[in-house]
């Protein structure tokens, strides 16, 4: 049971991890206080630029983006624990990757899932 807790603390460490790799990350801008709109544009920007996504894709992945950006936000802003707010996220974070699916190529996806998988083996080095 404490394994699967700390591989689901993990997995939305690294959706937050994911989602900070930003030009807000580098101006020290906490995700927190960052609006939906924000996050949406810079998930989108690090999508385009790791994953080469087409024009088409990059309008997709957008307003995917803003749809779950807008859906986190009340979680985001909540005045609950870290682990609360992960653990809330997760569902959200799973769902949006399979509706990422059908906008991104069999190849631009297993990328993307790399790259996650790539997070998550650096906070599991970090923690030891």
């Amino acid at each position: 049971m404490i394994l699967k807790t700390q591989r689901q603390v993990l997995a939305a460490a690294a959706f937050w991890i994911w989602a900070s790799f930003t030009p807000l990350a580098a101006q020290q801008k906490s995700l927190q206080d960052s609006t939906p709109e924000q996050r949406a544009k810079m998930q989108t920007e690090w999508m385009k630029t790791k994953l080469g996504l087409n024009g088409s894709q990059v309008t997709q992945a957008y307003n995917l983006n803003l749809f779950y950006a807008q859906k986190n936000e009340s979680i985001l802003k909540s005045s609950e624990g870290k682990l609360n707010k992960f653990k809330k996220l997760r569902p959200i974070q799973k769902e949006k990757d399979n509706a990422l699916s059908n906008i991104l190529n069999p190849d631009q996806y297993k990328r993307y899932q790399e790259l996650k998988d790539q997070l998550i083996q650096n906070l599991k080095d970090k923690k030891r």
